[in-house]
């Protein structure tokens, strides 16, 4: 079978666009909220959390930034992890799905693999001066190939005081 010459260009802005997306650099700056705070869930036989849910959109990074942000995309991600949030504390993440957006149609999406959630015992961890922010790291695979990580901040302790909880970070394609 044969490609028309349309659809063989088609295909190849297709795999340009991607692999130029996936190779990003620098990391993209997101923002976004807590959107789900999971559900009770057993996990190879340890108590965890299913389905914690975070989405956004592009802007921020370093700093929380307000929607639209820089309206280039919107993104989600919904964990599965071990642990509890508190202060001082750490969650071990074990698993989820994301997927992200981008308004010129590009759609990247995969698993969550592993990570950590560190809520520090006074301060901020790489959070700026968001006091009692937890540091997030986690790693990604990339439907067709490849991974990603994300890293970044999530302000949701103590428990009702930032309500929705905010999150701030990289997606680092």
């Amino acid at each position: 079978m044969f490609l028309s010459i349309s659809r063989y260009r088609f295909l190849l802005s297709i795999v340009l666009f991607v692999g130029t997306a996936v190779a990003q650099n620098p990391p993209v700056p997101v923002s976004g909220y807590e959107i789900f705070l999971g559900r009770n869930c057993v996990i190879k036989g340890q108590p965890a959390t299913c389905g914690a849910t975070f989405t956004g959109w592009t802007g921020g990074g370093t700093t929380w930034a307000s929607f639209p942000g820089t309206g280039l995309g919107v993104w989600s991600i919904q964990i599965n992890y071990t642990g509890q949030p508190a202060l001082p504390g750490q969650a071990t993440v074990v698993g989820g799905r994301w997927n992200f957006l981008f308004v010129n149609g590009l759609e990247l999406r995969g698993k969550v693999l592993s990570g950590t959630v560190i809520w520090p015992d006074a301060g901020s961890l790489g959070c700026g001066d968001v006091i009692n922010a937890a540091w997030v790291e986690a790693t990604l695979t990339v439907a067709g190939g490849g991974t990603a990580t994300i890293s970044g901040c999530l302000h949701d302790i103590p428990a009702g005081t930032v309500i929705p909880p905010t999150v701030w970070g990289f997606f680092n394609f």
